[in-house]
């Protein structure tokens, strides 16, 4: 018959031995390291900085100089890229990325 007062009911599990996960291990113990903490060491002066010369920066070279004379390509009429590939193709690559996307989908859900 269940008891129809609630401290009865919180007594009765009060009263209940806990059981412990591991019976070799009563329980968890408590770890505390020890951890030295180092003395400050005296503070001493910050070390003067000695400037010294450098070395001079890199000029640029004069303008004098002669240089190779630049050809350029002969211009031609640019050809379209979207000339050059057929529409079948276009849709063939879409199709074949959807299938995928659709399996990797798939995968992910199962």
């Amino acid at each position: 018959m269940a008891s129809s007062s609630p401290a009865v009911a919180v007594a009765a599990v009060a009263a209940m031995p806990a059981i412990a996960p591991f019976p070799n291990h009563p329980g968890p113990k408590k770890e505390t390291a020890r951890i030295t903490v180092l003395p400050d060491p005296p503070s001493k002066p910050p070390a003067s900085v000695q400037i010294k010369k450098t070395q001079p920066l890199i000029t640029m070279p004069d303008r004098n100089i002669a240089t190779a004379p630049i050809k350029l390509a002969p211009t031609t009429a640019p050809v379209a890229v979207e000339e050059g590939i057929p529409m079948s193709l276009c849709w063939g690559v879409l199709g074949i990325s959807a299938i995928i996307l659709l399996i990797q989908i798939w995968n992910y859900v199962a």
